[in-house]
């Protein structure tokens, strides 16, 4: 892995030569971690970083050039579980790690860094786990106010006495400033071919046509989807207005109905990709789009990774500490006294939050942004 000549290491702060990093379990989350792994690599140039995943986060991590290795969490069940947890402890285990950083909040995130030999665990003193942690980080009311991002990358300034280093310093005073951190998301040209290929083989024309990507589903539960017949509803007038308008619509196995009913009647204008996709075909396919429309959900974060324009739908979830980081983006939502609640189902059964939004709403911020960008052919 190449290393910048120009970073700088904390004036004031240990040096780690082996740093191994939990990631978070969510994809959106995983997305939002990556300025935190940029961070860190700018703070520790010469270290090697490892970071650990779920089988299906860690390919989001692959080919970023602040990590050296990307390792799968491994999880014992029973008895083999527990002896892993106290082997963990004894004080003659070996310690293959100088630092371990948990970024989720969970004992079993911590306990899989001290199982991995880490000799300090650095994390946020919550979820009961502060036996774990050698370094913790406490919860101020001003951390859970701020974007997400700015919640993992708050981690590292504790690993300085002060922001005298440049690299926390820069950092910290440009977001004072307002400036943002960038998702940082990465493709190999061939990753970016095959894609093409695809979209060629259902007759998209990637230069000609205007692809829109269209995301149904939110895998943290139900309560963060739009309604699909609203989808479809909005599929079918955008069709109707633009004549290049190609839509792709993402989403797991699960949500393969939904996109069958989303692309009913639009053949060859319409494509269901639900569950036909791994991350990294995902990533790709999500890059070729001129514009997505999305629940707040981990392909939300994918594309503005990508910097495309996107129309988010936010109901029950935070869009002030989840908003995509895109130069060109618009949430919609509705100002309800419950929300955000940020319940997996409507704690109140009538979801409110999703209902208030009409598809002509969506439906006209859509084609304003189409035909102010000139992108689209009546």
């Amino acid at each position: 892995m190449k290393k910048n000549a120009d970073h700088t290491s904390i004036k004031n702060a240990p040096q780690y030569s082996k740093i191994l990093v939990r990631s978070t379990n969510w994809l959106g989350d995983a997305v939002m971690s990556t300025p935190f792994l940029a961070l860190l690599r700018n703070i520790f140039p010469r270290s090697f970083i490892e970071i650990c995943a779920l089988p299906y986060i860690a390919p989001v991590f692959e080919n970023n050039p602040a990590i050296d290795k990307i390792s799968v969490v491994s999880r014992d069940k029973g008895l083999k579980s527990a002896a892993g947890a106290i082997k963990s402890f004894l004080p003659w285990r070996e310690k293959k790690y100088d630092l371990g950083i948990s970024l989720p909040n969970s004992i079993g995130a911590a306990l899989d860094l001290k199982k991995s030999g880490c000799r300090e665990i650095l994390g946020y003193n919550r979820g009961g786990r502060w036996f774990l942690l050698d370094r913790r980080v406490e919860v101020t009311k001003e951390i859970l106010c701020v974007h997400e991002i700015y919640y993992y990358m708050n981690l590292l300034r504790s690993l300085a006495g002060d922001d005298s280093n440049p690299a926390i310093a820069n950092c910290f005073s440009s977001i004072a400033a307002g400036a943002e951190a960038s998702y940082k998301l990465y493709l190999t040209e061939a990753e970016i071919k095959n894609a093409c290929d695809a979209l060629e083989k259902n007759g998209i024309d990637f230069r000609r046509d205007f692809i829109l990507g269209v995301n149904p589903g939110a895998f943290f539960g139900p309560a963060k989807r739009w309604f699909t017949d609203r989808y479809a509803e909005t599929a079918r007038k955008l069709c109707g207005y633009f004549d290049n308008l190609k839509i792709i619509v993402f989403g797991s196995a699960k949500e393969e109905t939904i996109g069958e009913e989303i692309c009913r009647g639009l053949a060859g204008r319409a494509f269901n990709m639900c569950g036909k996709t791994s991350i990294r075909e995902l990533m790709a396919l999500i890059s070729r789009c001129r514009h997505f429309l999305t629940n707040d959900s981990g392909a939300m974060h994918i594309a503005a990774a990508f910097d495309i324009p996107i129309t988010a739908i936010f109901g029950p979830t935070d869009h002030k500490s989840t908003y995509p980081l895109s130069r060109d983006y618009k949430i919609i939502r509705r100002e309800i006294s419950c929300a955000p609640c940020k319940k997996r189902e409507c704690p109140l059964g009538h979801h409110l939050c999703m209902k208030n939004i009409d598809t002509q709403t969506v439906l006209k911020s859509l084609t304003d942004d189409i035909e102010r960008n000139n992108l689209c052919q009546k």
